[in-house]
């Protein structure tokens, strides 16, 4: 008996090449523009942190401009509020992102108090 040779719709398609100028779109944003990628967030809710380094970078660069504004003082109760409700029902806690945030330099933490500076995009970028 002859062995059976079965081709798949999804085997031809990655056989063809897209056409010229195409894109697929997967949802990663564009981390060059500072794009959060939008499997990451939903209706500006996270859903979880990206592994991908420069994807996780775009996510809190993201986070710190819509939860904090530059130069302003805010309690260490403040900085856990804020992102919280950004959090909640996903897989990262507030906590953590209090804690990435001020690793990256996104927030400046100085006698219990935080401040998001207004030079922050060029720290990572």
């Amino acid at each position: 008996m002859a062995p059976r040779c079965r081709t798949t719709a999804s085997a031809v398609r990655r056989a063809r090449p897209p056409p010229p100028g195409a894109r697929r779109d997967h949802g990663a944003g564009d981390e060059r523009a500072g794009t959060p990628p939008r499997t990451f967030l939903r209706d500006g809710r996270l859903v979880r942190l990206p592994a991908r380094w420069e994807r996780r970078k775009a996510v809190l660069r993201h986070l710190a401009e819509h939860c904090f504004e530059p130069g302003r003082e805010y309690s260490e109760r403040e900085v856990d509020d804020r992102p919280r409700a950004r959090c909640e029902g996903g897989a990262t806690d507030h906590v953590t992102l209090r804690r990435y945030l001020v690793d990256l330099h996104r927030l400046d933490r100085q006698d219990g108090v935080y401040r998001r500076s207004p030079e922050d995009t060029a720290l990572l970028d």
